[in-house]
């Protein structure tokens, strides 16, 4: 069964705390954002639970970490600040779908939410809307991914960046050099010790 809140007439519904709830147990997002040419982004963002997201104001806030450094959705959001985003809470098969307008904020007491770690986050995103869509997702039905299986497949993804790059068409010398470097035995697992390494030290 759907069911629609408006955020202007949650205390209404009497569905604020649900709302509330439901933005402060989910742990993961995926952030929707389109460029000024109509080129789309989906970004994955995932936290602790009540460092996720909150609601605040007709707002959905949730933090920047600094993840793999990318940068698109920022890109898109200046050039174009029309948004959606899809929040779960694992083990659940509801999910909460929020279209609206983004900005990016600096304000050091909304980022002193999504404290982690100790480290504060250097930026905050709002998605300003008026109505948030709370429902049962059949593919969640679907997937049964909770409770979360043993893994079928051993997928190592230093080794899938080592065959990417061997199947690297640019002909430059630096290409060359990097392939036949990842090319040499054992150098695969440095990647792998650094990767580690950098979400060690740098996931917050």
């Amino acid at each position: 069964m759907h069911r629609f809140v408006r955020f202007e007439n949650v205390s209404a519904l009497g569905r604020e705390t649900e709302v509330h709830f439901f933005f402060s147990a989910s742990r993961f997002m995926a952030l929707a954002t389109i460029d000024v040419n109509g080129r789309a982004d989906l970004g994955p963002k995932g936290d602790p639970a009540d460092k996720m997201a909150r609601v605040e104001k007709g707002c959905v806030w949730f933090a920047d970490r600094p993840g793999n450094h990318r940068t698109d959705s920022f890109h898109n959001i200046i050039a174009q600040p029309h948004v959606s985003a899809l929040f779960l809470i694992p083990g659940s098969t509801y999910v909460a779908r929020v279209s609206g307008t983004a900005r990016i904020t600096i304000d050091e007491a909304i980022r002193a939410n999504f404290v982690v770690q100790g480290k504060t986050p250097a930026l905050a995103i709002a998605i300003e809307s008026n109505n948030i869509e709370l429902s049962r997702s059949p593919a969640l039905l679907r997937a049964k991914l909770w409770p979360v299986p043993e893994p079928t497949h051993d997928i190592q993804p230093t080794k899938i960046f080592v065959e990417h790059m061997k199947m690297n068409k640019n002909k430059s010398l630096e290409a060359g050099l990097a392939s036949a470097a990842l090319s040499k035995p054992g150098f695969q697992e440095m990647p792998e010790k650094d990767l580690k390494k950098e979400y060690k030290d740098n996931l917050y």
